[in-house]
């Protein structure tokens, strides 16, 4: 299984590495990557898609209590429905980019003007 370091992690994700300890502190039980021997987190495919859900619903305004109250209640609720949770986050994902995409088009179109 392919894992990142924590840096990795923090560049795909746009989060520093001090928001992704953070967040582990905060998330006890929910958020926690893999160590190496020496004490190095590592992330798997799954702690992407969970930092990516958690970065969501942050911007939906939730607290980091309420996250962890949201989670922990979904994974025991939603625990046969792991892929729908994924395949909805990369929609959401595959919806950024476009909103992105098309943002910049019309930006470069009303400088060419």
């Amino acid at each position: 299984m392919r894992t990142l370091t924590i840096q990795q992690v923090s560049r795909r994700l746009n989060l520093t590495t001090h928001t992704l300890r953070f967040w582990e502190k905060e998330l006890e039980g929910i958020l926690t990557p893999l160590r190496t021997q020496g004490g190095q987190r590592r992330y798997t495919p799954d702690h992407l898609f969970l930092l990516e859900e958690i970065k969501r619903l942050k911007r939906s305004g939730l607290s980091l209590i309420d996250i962890k109250d949201k989670l922990n209640s979904s994974s025991h609720a939603d625990q046969g429905n792991s892929n729908t949770n994924k395949i909805d986050l990369l929609a959401d994902q595959v919806a950024e980019i476009v909103r992105t995409a098309i943002h910049r088009f019309f930006e470069t179109e009303t400088t060419d003007l």
